[in-house]
Formats: structure tokens, C-alpha cells, sequence
């Protein structure tokens, strides 16, 4: 049987799209198909010694990858996840239309006209 590792996962809001191997880029439904079949096995790597199986689970008529190597019930196939660099974006800030400064400058002046009570 074949192997191949996974190195990392592509992944939308639905779940696992896509899976990184160390020779190409499979389809989730593909891995499945492989997994099902048992002509190709997939492991992760979890450590530099540990090969964890990646299976594949039948939920709700749909089936999905899986794979823990920490003994929790998590999938920790999405912490393979390929996060993409992301870099920090200037923003300028937007100057106030003339009309509210018009306003401010208006409404927000203190009236310094006091009125003086005349004595006689």
C-alpha cells in the first residue's frame, strides 16, 4: 500500500477541501476515495518520530478526514491548516465633510455674551 504525508490541509467554512502532500495537492473527496479503497494510506507527521493515520469517518451521509495524535477527541487535522501571511494595511483617515465642520464649529462654541444686570 502506498502512503503518502500530509503536510498541510486546505480548508473553506464547510471543512477540509484539499490535502498537501509532499508530491501534490489532492482533493478531500479523492483522499476519501483512496482511504476507502485501501489501495493508498495518509499520515501526519506529529512529531519527528510519530506517524498518526488519517481515517475517514462516515457523518450525517457525508464523510471527512481525521486524524489525533494527542488522545483528545479533536481533529486535529485543521491545526494543519495553511494560514496565509497577512501584512498590515495603511489606512488614512477620512477628512470630515465641510458641512459637519460647518455644525461643530457652530453648536459647539460656548456663548462668552453674558448679559449684565443693570442697577439704577
Amino acid at each position: 500500500m502506498t502512503e503518502h504525508l500530509i503536510e498541510y490541509v486546505a480548508r473553506d467554512r464547510t471543512g477540509i477541501t484539499a490535502v498537501v502532500t509532499t508530491t501534490s495537492v489532492i482533493d478531500v473527496d479523492t483522499v476519501i476515495e483512496h482511504i476507502h479503497s485501501g489501495h493508498t494510506g495518509y499520515y501526519v507527521a506529529a512529531d519527528s518520530w510519530k506517524r498518526t493515520p488519517v481515517r475517514s469517518l462516515s457523518f450525517l451521509g457525508g464523510a471527512y478526514l481525521f486524524a489525533n495524535w494527542d488522545g483528545s477527541k479533536r481533529n486535529m487535522l485543521h491545526d494543519l491548516a495553511f494560514h496565509a501571511p497577512t501584512r498590515p494595511v495603511e489606512t488614512k483617515p477620512v477628512p470630515e465633510p465641510p458641512i459637519v465642520r460647518l455644525l461643530s464649529a457652530l453648536f459647539s462654541r460656548r456663548s462668552t455674551h453674558r448679559h449684565r444686570s443693570t442697577q439704577r
